[in-house]
This record gives structure tokens, C-alpha cells and sequence, in this order.
């Protein structure tokens, strides 16, 4: 019975031990008073990119474009000034007679027979005839009619006529604004019908008896052909030359006419 006894005495120690453990285990959180278990921090999302100035979210450009400016609009003042330089350049009433000479003879006369407006358009109407140097042996037509329309922007001459020396029908003779210069192309056909592009150029501008002279050049762009106009006020051309284009084997040489003053106005 004494041998068993110590052995009796370790047993109850370690189930004391064993119970006091489970009971350790068994028992809350032990944290000091009033402070209450935290819960894990949850990661924090990642900020979003702010948007720059002109987009949306989708990152898309909306900010307002800027209309593109375009040529500034004369303004009437402007407008009317033009049309009154281009009109001082012909007569002011109906009835003057130009007569012109020229190259080989050459000649024609027109009469202004009306002055008339229409759709802000001043048109200056003539009638005459190209001088027939045959003495009637031509069979050629040698009736003669020129239109000069002024509007806001230029002055433009329209011929009715096959034997005039001026190439085109059609042409645009100086253009607003009046001054030394200034250019601009234009597009004419000729008898033929074939289109040719001109660069057009105030020249030079000077005075005779108070009376402003123009001199405008027409150059073809893509060829060798040329006009020069001499436009004096009150009176409209009274100087022409061009480039009369010859076969291959000979030289082009230039062709003119001009105002005869003595025989040109109006009636005395």
C-alpha cells in the first residue's frame, strides 16, 4: 500500500494539470477593461485617376471646339466705297462714243447706248462695229457689242463680237480693292471654248489731268501668253496689248490698240 501511494500522488497532479489547461483554453479573450477587440482592417481601394480639363469619365474629349475664323466680311461702308471707285472708272451718263486704233490697222468704236441696275448691279450696255479694212470684200461679221458690269467686287467686260482683237468673251477687267498690287486669278475661255487661268495684278496706279490711270497685267500661269490693260477714270480702257501666239516656227509678237481721244467722248 505505501509503494502505490507516490504513484497515487503524480496521477492527481497531472489530471489537475490537464483540467486546468482545457479550462485556459475554454475561457474568452482576456483584454484590459473597456477596450474591445478591433476588427481587421479591410484594404483600401485604390483612388481613381482624376479627370483632366476637356474630358469625361470614359476619358472621351469634350471640350467645346473653337470655330475656325474665316475671312473677315467687308463691311458696307467698305462695300459701297468699292462699288462708287469701280463705277468713277466709266462715263457717268449714257451717250459716250470710244474709238479706238491699232495694230495693222486695226479699229473698233462703241457707243454707250443705256446705263441700267439690276440685282445691285450697275450695266453699262453698248453697240458698234470692228472697222472693216476690206471695203466690204470681207465676208466676215464685223458687228460689235461690249457690256461692262460693275458690282461690289469688280469691274467685268463682256463682248458680243468675232473680229474684236480682245481674246476672251468674258473677263474680269480689274478687281476691288483699287490699289497697287493687289492680285488675283480668274478663269476665262477663249473662242474655242478651252479654259486658261490668269494671275492678275494692279500694277502701277498714276495721274493724268486729276484722273486716276490703272495699269492691270494678266499672265497666263501654266503658258506664255499675256494682256496688259491701261483703265483710266471716266472714260474705261484706253490702252490693250496681248500676246498673239504663232505656229512653232515663228515668234509670237504682241498686238495692241488704243484710244483715239481726239475722235472719243461725247458729242460736242
Amino acid at each position: 500500500m505505501k509503494n502505490r501511494f507516490p504513484y497515487l500522488i503524480i496521477f492527481l497532479l497531472i489530471t489537475a494539470l490537464i483540467i486546468t489547461g482545457c479550462a485556459d483554453i475554454n475561457q474568452p479573450d482576456k483584454r484590459p477593461e473597456g477596450q474591445e477587440q478591433q476588427p481587421a482592417a479591410s484594404p483600401e481601394p485604390s483612388p481613381e485617376p482624376t479627370p483632366s480639363p476637356g474630358t469625361d469619365q470614359e476619358g472621351e474629349n469634350t471640350e467645346t471646339q473653337e470655330p475656325e475664323e474665316s475671312e473677315a466680311t467687308p463691311a458696307p461702308e467698305e462695300t459701297a466705297e468699292a462699288a462708287a471707285e469701280l463705277k468713277a472708272l466709266l462715263p457717268e451718263r449714257k451717250g459716250y462714243k470710244w474709238v479706238y486704233n491699232g495694230f495693222a490697222e486695226y479699229g473698233h468704236e462703241i457707243i454707250l447706248e443705256e446705263i441700267k441696275e439690276e440685282d445691285g448691279k450697275v450695266i453699262y450696255v453698248t453697240d458698234g462695229e470692228v472697222f472693216d479694212m476690206s471695203d466690204g470684200e470681207s465676208d466676215r461679221d464685223f458687228s460689235l457689242s461690249v457690256q461692262f458690269t460693275v458690282d461690289s467686287e469688280s469691274l467685268i467686260q463682256e463682248k458680243t463680237g468675232e473680229m474684236m482683237m480682245d481674246l476672251f468673251d468674258k473677263i474680269e477687267l480689274i478687281q476691288a480693292p483699287l490699289k497697287e498690287g493687289h492680285s488675283w486669278t480668274q478663269t476665262v475661255k477663249g473662242q474655242d471654248g478651252e479654259e486658261t487661268t490668269l494671275k492678275c495684278t494692279i500694277e502701277k496706279i498714276e495721274e493724268d489731268d486729276g484722273k486716276k490711270v490703272y495699269t492691270v497685267f494678266y499672265e497666263e500661269e501654266d503658258g506664255p501668253y499675256y494682256e496688259k490693260r491701261v483703265i483710266k477714270e471716266g472714260i474705261g480702257v484706253i490702252g490693250f496689248t496681248r500676246l498673239y501666239i504663232t505656229e512653232e516656227e515663228y515668234e509670237n509678237y504682241e498686238m495692241s490698240y488704243w484710244l483715239y481721244e481726239e475722235a472719243s467722248g461725247y458729242d460736242k
